[in-house]
């Protein structure tokens, strides 16, 4: 068995029962809810969901790691903090460059 199907076990293990509340992978917090939703980084995924991201954060594919963290970001609210920071960054620059 690979070191991936190994984690991906404990994973779904971890999903299946109430032993502990926190699995952490990569920086990443996975917490259970009241419901059976599951947090990853303050961001609420359906099991089916989790089970997928888990298996991009696992991946040998740095694209596929990186492609999770974005799902990530952008159901806990981080994406659309850095998009509107960029944009006024962008709108300064061009400010900027107009006005000399």
């Amino acid at each position: 068995m690979s070191k991936e199907e190994l984690l991906f076990e404990d994973f779904d293990l971890w999903l299946k029962t109430k032993f502990t509340d926190t699995f952490r992978l990569v920086g990443h917090k996975f917490e259970k809810s009241s419901r059976e939703d599951i947090l990853v980084d303050g961001g609420l995924f359906a099991k089916e969901e989790v089970k997928e991201l888990f298996r991009m954060l696992i991946s040998q594919n740095p694209f596929t790691r990186f492609n999770a963290t974005i799902v990530i970001w952008e159901r806990n609210g981080v994406l659309i903090k850095i998009i509107i920071a960029l944009a006024l960054i962008a709108l300064i620059l061009v400010y900027l460059w107009i006005s000399s």
